[in-house]
């Protein structure tokens, strides 16, 4: 085990045995590098990993601090975003970017099977977790399936809500893709972040029980709070 990596344990069971919790301050960099006979630059780079992975953060002329967990989203996982907020104790909320009609172009009819030109929903919102923006969401609905759509209140309820209990449509299953891109300026100021911040882009297509699509998605998150997670199988002859 390298000396960053012991370091690094030693921080993460200092937090664990102290029970500390999100915003709670660390000691100082001299006292812990005394209580574990650390050198400063091997602790220094255990923080720093740390905060790379979301554990901490620190303040400038202030400290280290315990950081909120970041939200973990299961790519095999269909569950809404709210749905997945509020399994963690936490509150999930939207501010309404817009919510309109238009006319479907070419790379929309492909994704949700409709006719060039007809009528599709456009919805984006900023989410938040806790009030903090943490992503950018832009929905694409076929308008057939979810007449009169617009009339909800899509800073207040939740989509798939929306779509499971109103519409009575079911969410089954879906396919999306995930790459990396910067914030725009339109980006930045939406989700309060510098322009050029690296963010996770997830784009994909949601389908219901007869594998019918039922809305094309583009998202934009911050790193810095959502991260993804999957699980890896190994297909077993018989």
């Amino acid at each position: 085990m390298s000396s960053r990596d012991h370091a690094t344990e030693l921080v993460e069971s200092y937090i664990l045995d102290m029970g500390l919790r999100p915003g709670d301050r660390l000691p100082s960099e001299r006292d812990m590098c005394r209580m574990w006979d650390l050198n400063r630059t091997t602790l220094r780079n255990a923080i720093q990993r740390l905060v790379s992975d979301g554990v901490l953060y620190c303040r400038m002329g202030s400290g280290t601090y315990v950081a909120q967990p970041k939200l973990v989203r299961n790519l095999q996982d269909v569950k809404g975003f709210s749905e997945a907020v509020r399994e963690t104790g936490r509150t999930p909320g939207a501010r309404l970017v817009y919510c309109r009609q238009c006319e479907a172009d070419k790379a929309i009819t492909k994704r949700l099977h409709v006719s060039l030109g007809s009528p599709v929903v456009e919805l984006c919102r900023v989410r938040t977790i806790d009030g903090v923006p943490v992503a950018m969401e832009t929905t694409c609905l076929n308008e057939h399936l979810f007449p009169d759509i617009e009339r909800y209140d899509f800073s207040r309820v939740s989509l798939f809500d929306v779509i499971r209990d109103e519409y009575h449509i079911q969410v089954c299953s879906g396919q999306e893709r995930i790459s990396i891109t910067t914030l725009d300026e339109r980006e930045a100021h939406l989700l309060d972040y510098p322009e050029g911040t690296p963010v996770f882009f997830q784009s994909g297509i949601i389908y219901d029980e007869k594998n019918e699509p039922v809305e094309y998605f583009k998202n934009i998150v911050l790193s810095d709070h959502i991260r993804f997670a999957s699980e890896l199988r190994s297909e077993v002859e018989e």
